[in-house]
């Protein structure tokens, strides 16, 4: 039999970055488990809908529409009533996140009807995470224990993450299921893909790929560079997000006198045409749970250059996939140095990280845990009463 789930989400557009992405992700992770998913969200097309818009290829999505009063906890009465329709009619729940009314009324929903149900935190049961709007947060903290203690599991895509949850007095168990990588992306010529992106041909090509924000590292990753770059090396900065924090890395690129392009938004096929052109993909965040830029990076082949704060880098450094720095421009330069003077330390790096991705973010592989995973659950759980 066909099982059902029900992904809730507050909101799917491109400037949630990394939750969109881990959306994405599962559900081709739900079809190859042979499920039959659907996608409840609310449409705000002003954070953009190109990652919203490729999510019909494996949930049937609901769109709800907030009202006037949807407020900044992401709900509204349309998601409220959205859901207590939905939620009966499967199987099994994932909701994503914690601080939000979907999330809150979709674990009391399925808690009164005896669904059980996943939560996915995405990183926001992180100390890290949890210094915004802390006050609120544990003024509020009777509302998440509440859902947390309810959920069959807390799911997390790393250890690191797992072990460093902090859960409000709930004791949920904890599982790990990282996020998969499409298996059909071809390798792209490296030339071809700097042709196409109007890059240098013969520039050493440092990368970041990802959201704008202050937590990404980039003020250190610039002065960084600046230090470490011989004066054809070229930094390109793809993405967007903070306006201010744009400006200034801007007017830091032309004090410093370094070569840095900003490319702003990229989709899917240009940000794998910039992969497969960068000689080091750099991320020297502040924090990451999972980081899935890093993991296509490895994926491509490309040698990467993370902080001591992204988390897949417990398992990318073991591997020989990753070189891991601190977050000080006099480190990321010492370390941007080394591997941009040793193309052949690249190229080992690069290969890790392709046998490291097929080994562990293959769809397949990940579905079959999270088909035994889902079992579990169902077998420990009262079936619904729908």
């Amino acid at each position: 039999m066909t099982r059902r789930i029900l992904h809730a989400v507050a909101s799917a557009g491109d400037t949630c970055g990394g939750v969109s992405a881990a959306i994405a992700s599962l559900g081709a992770v739900e079809s190859a488990a042979g499920h039959d998913a659907t996608l409840v969200t609310l449409y705000r097309p002003e954070q953009g809908i190109t990652l919203l818009s490729g999510l019909p290829r494996w949930y049937d999505v609901e769109l709800v529409r907030p009202g006037r009063l949807a407020g900044r906890f992401h709900g509204g009465s349309r998601l409220t009533e959205a859901l207590r329709r939905l939620v009966p009619q499967h199987d099994l729940v994932v909701l994503h996140g914690v601080f939000d009314l979907a999330s809150v009324v979709g674990g009391r929903t399925a808690r009164r009807f005896g669904v059980p149900y996943l939560l996915w935190p995405h990183g926001s049961l992180d100390p890290y995470d949890l210094r915004k709007h802390s006050w609120a947060k544990h003024k509020l903290a009777f509302l998440w224990r509440e859902s947390l203690d309810g959920a069959a599991a807390l799911m997390c895509t790393s250890q690191r993450e797992a072990d460093r949850l902090e859960t409000f007095g709930a004791t949920t168990r904890r599982l790990v299921l990282p996020l998969p990588l499409p298996d059909d992306v071809q390798p792209l010529d490296r030339r071809e893909a700097r042709r196409r992106c109007q890059l240098p041909a013969d520039a050493r090509i440092v990368l970041f790929l990802g959201r704008i924000d202050a937590k990404k590292g980039l003020l250190p990753l610039l002065s960084g560079f600046a230090r470490a770059a011989q004066p054809e090396d070229l930094l390109v900065i793809a993405g967007s997000g903070n306006p201010k924090l744009t400006a200034q890395l801007r007017r830091q690129a032309d004090e410093l006198r370094c070569r840095v392009i900003f490319t702003g938004w990229v989709d899917g096929a240009r940000s794998r045409e910039l992969l497969a052109a960068a000689d080091v993909f750099a991320l020297i965040s502040d924090n990451e749970n999972f980081a899935v830029a890093v993991a296509e990076a490895a994926q491509a082949g490309v040698a990467t250059l993370i902080s001591d704060e992204v988390y897949l880098g417990d398992e990318l450094v073991p591997a020989g996939a990753s070189a891991v720095c601190g977050r000080s421009p006099d480190l990321v330069a010492r370390a941007l140095r080394e591997l941009l003077a040793d193309p052949h330390r690249r190229r080992r790096m690069g290969a890790a990280g392709r046998a490291w991705a097929r080994a562990n973010l293959q769809v397949s592989a990940v579905a079959e845990t999270y088909l035994e995973l889902v079992g579990e659950v169902m077998r420990e759980c009262r079936a619904s009463v729908y």
